[in-house]
């Protein structure tokens, strides 16, 4: 039997294309090579779709005319490789999506290395404090063809986009990109940096006249990438420090945003005092937000209320306890030696750092100088630590290793001085010992709690 779509993988991503399938009147093939989760198997069987688990998904598969795979299977997957061969087109979820986006609603995709999360969910906040009907989805919280199965339309949809969802896009062009960074990450599943950079950015030699690309033009590696494609569309340039081209930039806490044009002639400036977005990393998500808002014609005031009203995420850069004068904070989302790098930046104290996990080809020299001068201990955990330990043997003055995470803080609580602060900011993924970065941060969370707890501390 054939069929004209199959759907291979059913996680979040695979279940959410199959379900936009049937709301198209298709009746895809779904193969999967793990047994379903109890609530996408009742999803699946809501809709009327039945699927099969296999060990050998070729065999399934190459009766399909189109493929929309898992972002989970790699490239160079051996059944990913004879269905290529076979001449049978496989597809992200994001460009099965888009191939079915609805006419008159706007794309707004966000990527980069690190912030990508956090810039998302700013950007949705921006627009529904404007009073805009907006959601956030596709690697943050449900996938981009879950929503876009929904009867509702929304006008807005804020599509966080990872390397692993953009590689295989083939006409996918969103209406606003924001690329928030670039730096060394995911080389062990792509094989070399310049795979990665090219499945992030070889999206924008696809952007018309009519689109708007917002970037970070301090990360120089994103700077150097994108000079490579041919772009036509219209390109805004954001970075902490004002310079020729920049259209905001940071002043003593300030945010500048300056794109006058004959039409728009207004120089908006909006104070980061008083609202949550306080380290570097933020308000730079912040200035792409600003650049974001004008294009979509919102008002000054609407930024500055967005800001005012916008929620710490959990997992970034989130304050935990003080505990016998120590702060803790879990930044366990921060899987990059970039986004450690904007955490440690954020304080200007001691710190006793927590660190390892599944390295996925970091480039440690990268932290070398904030390092030196920030951290006075660091405590290993995980799988490669030893990396991580060669590359800071001499530079960190005490470096132990703990074997579960309250162990960690318990030797980080030990050795913290008051004023100081134990920082979980991984740089490495946690599949070694969790099943995700959130139930790395709870395991801190929780650690943490039994400190104050022994301590006295009172909540």
């Amino acid at each position: 039997m054939s069929y004209s779509v199959g759907i291979w993988g059913l996680g979040e991503s695979g279940v959410g294309a199959a379900l936009l399938a049937r709301r198209k009147g298709l009746t895809p093939l779904l193969v999967a090579e793990q047994p379903l989760s109890p609530v996408y198997a009742s999803r699946l069987s809501e809709a009327g779709l039945s699927w099969e688990i296999t060990n050998e998904p070729f065999n399934l598969l190459q009766n399909c005319t189109l493929v929309v795979r898992s972002p989970g299977i790699r490239p160079d997957n051996h059944t990913l490789l004879r269905l290529q061969e076979k001449g049978i087109p496989l597809i992200s979820d994001l460009e099965w999506g888009w191939q079915h986006f609805p006419t008159g609603s706007q794309l707004w995709l966000v990527t980069g290395t690190t912030g990508k999360t956090s810039t998302t969910h700013l950007l949705t906040h921006l627009l529904k404090t404007a009073g805009r009907d907006a959601i956030a989805c596709g690697n943050i919280g449900r996938s981009f063809c879950a929503v876009l199965a929904e009867e509702h339309r929304y006008e807005y949809y804020v599509v966080e986009a990872s390397s692993f969802q953009l590689w295989d896009t083939y006409s996918l062009i969103p209406h606003l990109a924001v690329i928030t960074n670039l730096s060394l990450n995911h080389i062990d599943w792509h094989g070399s940096f310049e795979a990665y950079s090219h499945a992030k950015l070889h999206f924008v030699q696809r952007l018309p006249v009519t689109s708007h690309l917002i970037y970070d033009a301090g990360s120089h590696r994103l700077e150097k990438a994108l000079s490579k494609y041919p772009i036509a569309a219209s390109c805004w340039r954001y970075r902490a420090e004002k310079g020729p081209g920049i259209h905001a930039w940071i002043e003593n806490q300030t945010l500048i945003c300056d794109m006058r044009t004959p039409e728009d002639p207004e120089r908006w400036e909006v104070s980061y005092e008083g609202t949550s977005l306080m380290n570097p990393a933020q308000q730079k998500n912040g200035l792409a937000a600003a650049i974001a808002a004008r294009l979509a014609n919102l008002r000054r005031s609407d930024l500055r209320r967005c800001f005012e009203t916008l929620e710490t995420q959990p997992h970034r850069m989130e304050q935990i306890a003080i505990i016998d004068g120590v702060m803790y904070v879990n930044d366990s989302k921060a899987t990059t030696t970039d986004a450690v790098w904007h955490a440690m930046s954020s304080f200007d104290r001691g710190i006793v750092w927590i660190a390892g996990g599944v390295d996925k080809g970091n480039d440690w020299g990268e932290l070398m100088d904030i390092v030196r001068a920030r951290v006075r201990a660091l405590v290993l955990i995980g799988k490669d630590v030893h990396k991580l330990e060669e590359a800071f043997h001499g530079t960190i003055p005490l470096i132990v290793r703990a074997y579960s995470m309250e162990e960690a803080v318990e030797k980080a609580a030990s050795i913290a001085r008051p004023g100081e602060v134990v920082l979980l900011s991984p740089a490495c993924t946690s599949l070694d010992w969790y099943e995700n970065y959130e139930r790395r941060g709870e395991a801190f969370r929780e650690a943490v709690e039994k400190v104050r707890a022994r301590n006295g501390n009172a909540p």
